[in-house]
């Protein structure tokens, strides 16, 4: 699975930073997965199933890179929908998986491991592999961040993303005006971490971007609010 990730990979330009970024969270969050789906009780099958998931996840940014020279999906085209645009209309997905009862599996957790919200479909087992991508990915990202420089400014946070913190929901990027916007909507990743065992991992990646901050007086509200709310979760769980 790997080596043909690797394969993949190599008909890009290994040189440029985004390739090499994304290469890398691929391999990171492939084994997030594993290390959650064994902590969940997965079987064994599930488990591999996850790690797929969790490497392919986002399979679609090397093309985005080379036609667009962005990762703004809002500007460019859906990362998720064009990673299983790339693995099911491309026929990419053979070379990784031959089980093809598991295809719908695969492409409904990757088409939504980006999106607000997962589909209310009554379906538990697909719901159970969207969850895990969705919070192991999440937890990477800002684990990613952390090495990034943090842009502030003493711009105020939208009213709908404040607003969205506040009810406890992940923001949404339609609502971004400005950098500290887009800064509000990575903590509030913190809103849609399903699994409870996931969470102290995403804890120690939001206090340690949290801590990056140089201005912290737009934010420090709204990371008061968030501290607070997975501080009260996992005291429950």
């Amino acid at each position: 699975m790997i080596e043909e990730f690797k394969k993949y990979v190599d008909n890009y330009d290994l040189n440029n930073e985004n390739i090499k970024l994304k290469y890398n969270h691929s391999l990171r969050v492939m084994a997030l997965s594993r290390k959650y789906a064994v902590k969940l009780g997965f079987s064994k099958d599930e488990v591999e199933l996850a790690v797929l998931i969790g490497l392919l996840h986002d399979i679609g940014r090397f093309e985005q890179i080379k036609i667009y020279n962005s990762f703004d999906d809002l500007k460019t085209i859906d990362h998720a929908d064009f990673s299983v645009q790339q693995l099911f209309e491309m026929g990419l997905i053979r070379n990784f998986w031959k089980k093809e009862e598991d295809y719908e599996l695969i492409k409904f957790a990757i088409q939504n491991h980006n999106k607000l919200k997962i589909p209310n479909i009554n379906n538990e087992k697909f719901v159970k592999f969207a969850k895990l991508i969705r919070d192991v990915d999440k937890i990477d990202i800002l684990y990613l961040l952390c090495y990034k420089e943090i842009i502030t400014t003493d711009d105020p946070i939208s009213d709908e993303i404040r607003n969205d913190i506040f009810k406890h929901k992940q923001a949404s990027r339609k609502y971004a005006k400005n950098d500290n916007d887009k800064l509000a909507i990575h903590l509030s990743f913190a809103f849609d971490i399903n699994y409870d065992i996931c969470l102290k991992e995403f804890k120690q990646n939001f206090v340690a971007y949290c801590n990056l901050i140089k201005n912290k007086k737009v934010f420090q509200e709204v990371i008061n609010e968030i501290e607070n709310y997975i501080d009260e979760r996992m005291v429950i769980c």
